[in-house]
Parts: C-alpha cells; structure tokens; sequence
C-alpha cells in the first residue's frame, strides 16, 4: 500500500513539473518578446539622425458633378405609390484638373524627411484617372410586417410586405489619362524588430519553463511534505 501511494505521489509530481514548465514557458516568451522589443527600439534611438530632401509631383483635382440619380425613397404597397425615377440628386467626383493642350496639371514641392538610419527613396507608379459615370443602379428591399393571431386553440403567424425600400446608385467608370511617380522614403537601420522579438522569446521561454518547473518541484514538494505530517 506505501508503494502505491509512493507512485502515485512521484506521477503527481510529474505532472505538476510539467504545468509548471509549460505555464514558465509561455510566460517567459511574452515577456521576452517584449524585451525584445524594446532592445530593438533601443538600438535603433541610438541610431544618428538622418535627413533627406524629396521632390514630389502629385496631380491637382477639383470636385465635379458628374451625373445625377434619382433620390433614395420608400413606396408602400398599398395604397401603391409610383417610383420616382427623375434624377436629381447629383453626383460628385474628383477630375484631374487638364491645361489648355489638355495635359494634366501637377503641383511640385520639396518635403523634408528625418529618421534613424540610412534614408532609401522608392518609387512606384501611380496612375492618374479621370471619371466617367454610367448611368445608376438600383436595389430594392421588402418591408415586412410580421403578426400572429392567436386564439383559444390555434395561433397563426403571417407576413405582410408594407412597401419597399428602393436605393439608387451611381455607375462609375475610370479612364487612365496619365501616371506619375510617387516617392516612398524608408529608412534602413540594418535591426530586425522581429529578429529581437523571437530571440527574446525563445530565450525567454527557456528560462520561464526552467524557472517554471523548478517553482513546481518545490511546491509539489512542500505539498507533499505536510500530507506525511498529517
């Protein structure tokens, strides 16, 4: 009987090891990925400042209306109204602003940009599009009523259409007239915030699950330790 209960202790104290591992382990990775972090962060700050002028190019637009639509509106079915299909509620876009040859107009400044690290300007291609609306669409939703009549025997429920929700919706094509080149500045610091944070992690983890399963060992034992006093 003694053996048993030695055994049954010695599983016990297996298992709560292992919790205590697994509970230091994961722990520790959170703590050490945010340690990580902020190594990174760290490294990075201590980097020298570094400034870069950029010349931008970007097309001027103004707002215009391009179309109208008919107005958003509710028709009961009963008594039934008409739906109103005159357009008259505008729609408004923004146009790329053309000169007299009908190229388009730019505006182009200089803005200064500061970072840690060694400034690197890309580019990518935008384009510039002009709109061209196509008339509208439309959705239509039922309004419904539900009701249930309810006697001493039965109770029925039925569904009643009220009227319809209609909403209208511009169609709107756009047409490429030209593209431009829109600079992006990074700045390089050759520090991998991810690098740091999974190093950290898994630093952390090894010493969590160590630090984990040695506090589990102890308790476990002292646990055991006032069970035989009893």
């Amino acid at each position: 009987m003694k053996l048993n209960n030695n055994l049954y202790s010695s599983k016990k104290s297996g298992e709560n090891i292992v919790k205590g591992v697994g509970i230091g382990a994961a722990g520790g990775a959170i703590v050490g990925s945010i340690l990580g972090g902020i190594q990174a962060n760290k490294k990075v700050k201590a980097l020298p400042i570094e400034t870069v002028e950029v010349k931008i190019k970007e097309p001027v637009y103004e707002t215009r209306e391009i179309g109208k639509i008919p107005p958003n509106q509710y028709v009961p079915s009963w008594p039934w109204g008409s739906v109103n299909n005159n357009p008259t509620e505008s729609v408004y876009e923004k146009f790329p602003i053309k000169d007299e040859s009908g190229k388009v107009v730019y505006k182009e400044y200089t803005q200064t940009f500061q970072g840690h690290g060694k400034p690197v300007v890309n580019y990518t291609t935008q384009e510039v599009k002009e709109p061209i609306f196509k008339g509208y669409s439309q959705t239509i939703w039922e309004d419904i009523d539900e009701y249930c009549i309810k006697n001493e025997y039965t109770e029925k429920c039925y569904q009643e259409v009220k009227g319809y929700w209609i909403r209208f919706y511009p169609k709107i094509d756009y047409k490429i007239i030209d593209t431009y080149q829109k600079p992006h500045v990074k700045f390089e610091t050759g520090i991998s915030y991810l690098e740091h944070i999974l190093v950290g992690g898994l630093a952390g983890a090894a010493i969590g699950g160590i630090v984990g399963g040695v506090v589990a060992a102890a308790l476990t034992k002292l646990s055991e330790s006032r069970q035989n006093k009893k």
